[in-house]
C-alpha cells in the first residue's frame, strides 16, 4: 500500500523521519529474541506509523473515560447531595439564628421599656417626693405661722378680755353706784336677803346696814328672835354686812365688784 497520500514529496523536507522501534514485553522467560533487523522504511510510511501510534493512546483513554464516567457520575451526585444538605443545614440554622436574633431582639426592647418605665416611674416619683417636700414644708411653715398668730391673738383677746371685764364692771360700778343714789335702800335688801339664805345653818344673825337704808330693810326683811337689823355709818349706801355665830358676810357693793374683779382675772 502506497501512503503518498499522507506526506506528499514535497512537504518531507519539511518533517523529521526515524524509524520506529516496536518494544516486547513479556513476563514469561523466553530466549532472547533475535535482532530484528532493520528494515528501510520510506520516508512518506512514518507519518502513518505516528499516527497509529497516536491512536492506540485515544482508544485507551476512551475506554478509561467509558470505565470512568458512571462513578464519576456517582461522586458528583453524592457531592451535589451532601451540598443540597448543606445549604439546608445552613439555612435552618440562618433560620434558628434569625429567630434568635428575634427572640434576643424582642427581649433587649422589653428589658428597653421596663427599664425606661421604671426610670421614669423613678423621676416621677422623685419628682413627685420632691414636689411634696416642698408642699409640706410651705405648709409646715404655714402651720407654724398661724400658730405664732394664735399665740398672738390669744394673747391680745386675754389681754383684751381682762381689760374689757374690767372696763366693764368699772362701767357696771358707775352704773350701779348712779342707781343707788336713788334706790340704795332697795339694793340694801336685796343684797340682805340673798345673804341672809347663805347662812340657814347659824342661829344669832345680824344686818348691819347705812342709816338710810335702815328702815327700808327693817320693814322688808322677816326678823325673828335670833334676826335682828342695825344701823352703822361706816356702811356705804346700798350695801350691807352680815354678822352670825358661824361666819361674817362683807355684802358692800365695793367689796362684790372687788370679787367679781378677782373672779374675771383668774
Amino acid at each position: 500500500m502506497i501512503l503518498s497520500n499522507v506526506i506528499n514529496q514535497e512537504e518531507n523536507k519539511e518533517h523529521i523521519i526515524e524509524q520506529y522501534r516496536f518494544k516486547v514485553i513479556s513476563s514469561f522467560s523466553q530466549p532472547a529474541p533475535e535482532k530484528q533487523i532493520e528494515q528501510p522504511i520510506k520516508e512518506d510510511q512514518p507519518e502513518l506509523v505516528e499516527e497509529t501510534k497516536d491512536e492506540a493512546p485515544k482508544a485507551i483513554n476512551s475506554s478509561e473515560d467509558t470505565k470512568l464516567e458512571p462513578s464519576f457520575i456517582e461522586e458528583l451526585l453524592k457531592r451535589t447531595e451532601e451540598l443540597s444538605e448543606n445549604i439546608v443545614k445552613l439555612q435552618l440554622q440562618i433560620e434558628n439564628q434569625e429567630k434568635e436574633f428575634k427572640e434576643r431582639l424582642e427581649t433587649e426592647v422589653n428589658r428597653a421599656k421596663e427599664d425606661a418605665l421604671k426610670e421614669g416611674e423613678s423621676l416621677a416619683k422623685a419628682k413627685f417626693d420632691a414636689e411634696l417636700s416642698e408642699i409640706e414644708t410651705k405648709y409646715t411653715n404655714s402651720i407654724k405661722k398661724l400658730d405664732e398668730e394664735k399665740d398672738k391673738l390669744e394673747k391680745l383677746y386675754q389681754k383684751s378680755e381682762k381689760e374689757i371685764a374690767s372696763t366693764a364692771i368699772d362701767i357696771a360700778k358707775e352704773v350701779i353706784l348712779k342707781e343707788i343714789k336713788d334706790s340704795s335702800a332697795t339694793i340694801a335688801s336685796n343684797i340682805a336677803k340673798n345673804l341672809i339664805g347663805e347662812l340657814e345653818n347659824a342661829s344669832q344673825i345680824e344686818i348691819k346696814t347705812n342709816p338710810e337704808d335702815y328702815e327700808f330693810v327693817k320693814e322688808n326683811i322677816k326678823l325673828s328672835s335670833n334676826l335682828k337689823v342695825s344701823a352703822d355709818d361706816a356702811i356705804n349706801r346700798g350695801g350691807v354686812i352680815i354678822l352670825s355665830d358661824i361666819g361674817n358676810i362683807d355684802g358692800s357693793v365695793a367689796e362684790r365688784f372687788e370679787k367679781i374683779k378677782k373672779i374675771l382675772s383668774e
